[in-house]
């Protein structure tokens, strides 16, 4: 939307606390045992969406 690149916008990092990706690892867990999904926009890399959030909240 900007026309431009955006500054760290392609930077493979996640910016948030240990409680939100662990409520969003959480989440995804749900979503997948009713056959569903998360949907993340902008945020996650492609790669990153069809795995598992956990390796991202034991990085540190």
């Amino acid at each position: 939307f900007t026309g431009k690149p955006v500054d760290g916008y392609l930077v493979n990092r996640i910016v948030g606390t240990r409680a939100l990706c662990a409520a969003l690892g959480r989440a995804q867990e749900r979503a997948e045992s009713d056959g569903f999904g998360l949907l993340a926009l902008g945020w996650l890399s492609p790669a990153t969406r069809r795995g598992s959030l956990h390796p991202l909240v034991e990085r540190t």
